[in-house]
């Protein structure tokens, strides 16, 4: 009979990871999108005014959704027959010399050095 406790545990804790992970995606996109919702009402507000700026929001919502709704139905066809295009891609490889530092490896230095004398004061 534990057994079956066992196996329920670990369905359960399955579940609950699943559902964790598909929480966590989801709420991403949800917030996500109520940022860009609340930067357009003020851009739209100060553009329009506050009265006509939602009306002025759901008029070009809609016809990106139907831009987009065609995008997505849209079928490519096919012509007769395939056609293949080879091309010679040729490579070149560059070596760094002694001495070559990109920016991002400065700041990181500059941040850390910074921080060092921080540390000291």
């Amino acid at each position: 009979m534990d057994i079956l406790g066992w196996i329920g545990w670990v369905l359960w804790k399955t579940l609950g990871i699943v559902w964790g992970l598909l929480w966590f995606l989801l709420g991403g996109w949800v917030s996500t999108l109520a940022q860009i919702a609340v930067v357009a009402l003020i851009i739209f507000g100060y553009k329009f005014g506050w009265k006509r700026a939602p009306q002025e929001i759901l008029t070009r919502a809609s016809a990106f959704g139907r831009f987009f709704w065609g995008w997505i139905r849209a079928k490519e066809y096919a012509t007769g027959e395939a056609r293949v295009e080879v091309r010679e891609v040729y490579r070149t490889i560059r070596v760094k010399e002694a001495g070559d530092v990109n920016v991002s490896t400065l700041l990181t230095l500059g941040m850390l050095g910074g921080l060092a004398l921080l540390s000291f004061s």
